[in-house]
């Protein structure tokens, strides 16, 4: 059965003929002479048994079957040419520099990892960091990571788990939604829109210290599988949505956002780094992990201080009202 895939070397005369205009010009670029381009291409109108070019004393010029048929080789081509280089780039990149490739949730890399990464590479500039930013669980046997960064219980089968920290739950909107008066109370604060993702109403109203009433969850405007997404439809001012206080960070940082409520509490999940049992020969890996783990230990200090501060307000100050700040 004959190739269905015409010879490279008439392809590429063809395409460079599409690309420069004039056989000429192709041959001197493919150090040719003009007549074995002409071959070429001849050679591809016979098999293809379409004409490609119309052929004038001293020029050539494309048919529109020519036309198409060219921009397609010279696109096909180009694909080749950048997968071929891609291939090369790793393998060069494999063999000078470490890497360390991380599944990672969304939220968290660009809620919280991605503003820290700065201080991990004034200590390890020499490493690349390859993320993969997903939900799905990543399959660390294939060998395709090197770690994964999951929120969970804790009980991941047949990995290796580090610990890396706890979150809190907290209740967030943007500014423009709650305006310049906000709802003095949770009752009124629960009548304003509710954005949901995937955390637990029953565990934040649950802990909420509200005398003689019973909370019940708002109903629900719109809902998100990506937490990031999530965040920034509070942002825009959609409604209130209940979050993890580390993939909101930032965003309270700047003002984007604020604590629609004060109260907080804490996360039935935490964060774990996950790894192959095999152990790691690239010590790059080693490196990432613990200043990863470091990190971690800083931002739950600051948080857990931050909690402390908060708790020592008398509880007469806080009853009945709405923090937003």
């Amino acid at each position: 059965m004959p190739s269905r895939t015409p010879p490279l070397p008439a392809l590429k005369a063809f395409a460079t003929l599409v690309r420069l205009g004039s056989i000429g010009a192709a041959a001197h670029e493919l150090s040719l002479t003009p007549g074995a381009v002409s071959h070429q291409i001849r050679a591809l109108e016979d098999l293809l048994a379409v004409p490609l070019v119309e052929r004038h004393q001293r020029s050539v010029t494309l048919t529109d079957q020519g036309r198409i048929y060219g921009y397609q080789v010279r696109q096909a081509l180009d694909d080749i040419a950048d997968a071929t280089e891609n291939v090369r780039r790793r393998r060069l990149t494999s063999a000078h520099e470490p890497v360390v490739r991380v599944a990672v949730l969304p939220s968290f890399l660009q809620g919280w990892l991605l503003p820290r990464l700065g201080g991990f590479y004034k200590l390890y500039r020499q490493v690349r960091l390859v993320f993969h930013g997903s939900m799905a669980y990543a399959d660390l046997d294939s060998g395709q990571f090197d770690c994964a960064i999951r929120f969970g219980h804790g009980q991941w089968p047949d990995v290796g788990v580090r610990p890396l920290m706890s979150d809190r739950l907290l209740l967030v909107a943007s500014p423009q939604l709650l305006g310049k008066n906000p709802p003095a109370t949770l009752t009124q604060l629960m009548r304003l829109p509710l954005l949901h993702s995937s955390e637990n109403w029953a565990t934040w109203l649950a802990s909420v210290e509200e005398p003689a009433m019973q909370l019940q969850r708002p109903k629900t405007r719109m809902e998100f599988t990506d937490s990031t997404q999530l965040l920034e439809a509070v942002r825009m001012g959609f409604g209130i949505a209940l979050t993890r206080r580390s993939i909101a960070d930032q965003l309270l940082q700047r003002g984007d956002i604020v604590k629609a409520h004060e109260h907080e509490c804490p996360h039935t999940s935490s964060y774990s780094a996950l790894l192959p049992l095999a152990p790691s020969a690239n010590p790059a890996v080693e490196q990432w992990l613990g200043w990863l783990q470091l990190e971690c230990t800083r931002y739950t200090r600051q948080r857990s201080v931050e909690v402390q501060n908060a708790s020592a307000v008398p509880r007469s100050a806080k009853n009945g009202k709405i923090k937003t700040s």
